[in-house]
């Protein structure tokens, strides 16, 4: 099976990320995929392998080499911004010019100036009505290829330990991992876009849960009484900085970014993001949404507001500035394939985001996956397998 005919099977398997749960993951359709992933490594005959109450499967591959044992992760999971069911999938000799996906819905050269960078690649898209799961299926298929490829040609390699994660787009696969089984030194996510990007660098990440209280009247006698929970929801978005969101951000700008919005008049619910690369930075950020929150409070006389912050992941940079020797392993492979690359900060984040600060030092790899979780997203293939070319090289010995 070849690495196209392999990454079209992965994305036929329904695995949309849910609602975290406490002691599986989030939806059990991803443990299908799962199951099929443990069933192929166990065909590889791995040293070790187990699947965990999450779906998290861990196989190792002992080999002979003075480097040291090195992880490679992708995870199962897909977007819940938009469908995976039943994908359909289509390959574009891309010449330039749009892509018509539907009768209602074309990628456009106009809108998506990366496609400038595949004219003369092959990609892969949906039929507009489903995202395509490149990420992080193409992750996939990249590393079972590579793996293959090694242990079917005989090849001498190092240790190596494959991880495949559950939930990483609710951010919860980490935490998945039984970090008492990995044995590797260092890894690398295989999850990213452009395959030229290297990625050591990621937001700060918080959480930020806004509850309102409000004071429910008949709308018919509310004068002056009448303070609408959904309303003080929305002054608390518009009071904080415009500008300083998603949309109007970009390389290394922080964004406060709403999430999730639910509501009445007597309760309601927003669910935020706050991102930042620095982390004096973020915790000003804080501040300000307390602050805002206070002074919105202070106008109506009472704690209409209460606001959870939790951490969610750190910048990697942080860990990896202090492994030089890992980014000094993957620019010599760019090197030794003659392949550009340029160091790219992440403005999102990864698996490696969390694992770096468990033990586990994790830059990430691009997979040649673009516009992911909407049903704009593809796949430059040509892209995609020269990925695999890079990772096969990690895993020689």
């Amino acid at each position: 099976m070849n690495i196209i005919d392999r990454f079209k099977k992965y994305v036929s398997i329904e695995s949309t990320a849910g609602e975290e749960k406490a002691d599986t993951c989030s939806d059990n359709k991803m443990l299908v995929l799962a199951d099929l992933l443990l069933e192929e490594l166990q065909a590889l005959k791995p040293d070790e392998i187990s699947i965990n109450q999450f779906g998290v499967v861990d196989a190792k591959f002992l080999g002979d080499s003075t480097k040291p044992m090195i992880a490679l992760l992708a995870h199962m999971d897909t977007s819940p911004s938009a469908s995976d069911k039943d994908v359909k999938t289509r390959i574009v000799d891309y010449k330039g010019g749009d892509i018509k996906l539907n009768d209602t819905l074309s990628l456009k050269a106009s809108e998506f100036p990366s496609l400038k960078h595949s004219v003369s690649h092959q990609l892969m898209v949906t039929d507009g009505t489903t995202l395509l799961g490149g990420d992080d299926k193409a992750g996939i298929a990249i590393i079972m290829d590579s793996l293959i490829a090694i242990l079917d040609g005989k090849k001498k390699h190092r240790s190596l330990e494959i991880i495949f994660t559950t939930d990483e787009e609710i951010g919860a696969d980490a935490e998945h991992v039984s970090m008492d089984l990995v044995k590797a030194k260092y890894g690398y996510t295989v999850d990213g876009g452009d395959s030229k990007y290297l990625s050591i660098e990621s937001f700060t990440a918080y959480s930020m849960k806004v509850l309102v209280q409000g004071k429910s009247i008949h709308p018919g006698s509310a004068k002056n009484k009448l303070v609408n929970a959904s309303n003080v929801l929305i002054h608390f978005q518009n009071a904080l900085p415009e500008f300083l969101r998603p949309e109007d951000t970009e390389a290394k700008e922080p964004f406060f970014h709403l999430c999730n919005i639910n509501g009445n008049e007597d309760k309601a619910v927003g669910d935020f993001i706050i991102r930042s690369f620095d982390d004096d930075q973020i915790q000003q950020m804080i501040e300000l949404a307390k602050l805002t929150a206070r002074r919105i409070n202070d106008s109506l006389g009472y704690e209409a507001l209460t606001l959870e912050i939790k951490p969610s992941y750190r910048n990697m940079k942080l860990v990896l500035d202090k492994h030089p020797e890992i980014t000094n392993e993957i620019e010599g492979i760019y090197k030794s394939l003659n392949m550009a690359y340029e160091y790219e900060a992440v403005r999102g984040g990864t698996t490696g985001s969390q694992l770096s600060f468990m033990g586990l030092p994790c830059p990430n790899l691009g997979t040649g996956d673009y516009n992911c979780h909407g049903r704009m997203e593809y796949v430059d293939l040509d892209e995609m397998k020269q990925m695999a070319e890079v990772v096969k090289k990690l895993m020689e010995a």
